[in-house]
């Protein structure tokens, strides 16, 4: 939305708006496409952000809790054992407790390293197109296993924040992580020596012996 150069307005340039605003230019663009920041162009056609309009976004989000949680349990056993939904009360309860007003709740059963996990995406889009604040888990690797700067970056881009419930791992969460790390290496040696091979079949057996057994759920 662009309006004509106020007089005696202090103008910022979409890299020192988006500093002070915490988003990226490519975010700022974006707003101005869909109305909800007012530009100014200057005789060269550059775009400026007066000071009043940083001033006044600053304030919105100050006053925006609005946030979404994301759950998710590694698998089906756990989720029938009731991980998830106690997951998702833990958090509710968190967020209640903390002033954060959760409009929608996304919930996965499967691994942190799966990156086709639909409820995943569907939250990153109902972020992006309804301009979420706050993104609340319960841990990091709730989220993703790997890659998290990339999707805290993502986030970023889509002017919302990763708020982590909790530092610690818990032993079950341990156990979840090399019942995943377990998965990558069969995975890959599969790959290399297939699954007939002996050598894949060793390995296997190994990883089997290995892996943590009677883990709490």
């Amino acid at each position: 939305m662009h309006t004509l150069i106020p007089v005696n307005e202090e103008l910022l340039s979409p890299k020192q708006a988006g500093k002070l605003l915490g988003v990226s230019t490519r975010t700022l663009q974006r707003w101005d496409k869909q109305g909800l920041i007012k530009t100014v162009r200057t005789p060269k056609g550059r775009r400026r952000i007066p000071m009043s309009e940083v001033r006044r976004i600053l304030k919105q989000m100050a006053n925006d809790r609005r946030a979404v949680i994301y759950a998710r349990v590694s698998s089906q056993k756990q989720d029938k054992d009731g991980n998830l939904e106690r997951q998702v009360e833990r958090l509710l309860r968190w967020a209640k407790e903390n002033n954060y007003e959760v409009v929608k709740v996304f919930k996965d059963t499967a691994s942190g390293i799966n990156d086709k996990r639909k409820s995943f995406w569907k939250m990153m889009g109902f972020v992006k197109e309804n301009h979420i604040p706050y993104v609340i888990v319960e841990f990091h690797d709730r989220l993703t296993r790997f890659g998290l700067e990339y999707v805290k970056a993502l986030l970023k881009e889509y002017g919302a924040e990763l708020i982590t419930v909790e530092s610690k791992m818990s032993k079950d969460k341990m156990h979840e992580l090399v019942e995943d790390l377990i998965t990558i290496i069969t995975s890959f040696t599969a790959r290399i020596y297939g699954v007939r091979s002996q050598k894949f079949k060793k390995v296997k057996e190994i990883l089997e012996d290995e892996a943590p057994q009677n883990a709490p759920h």
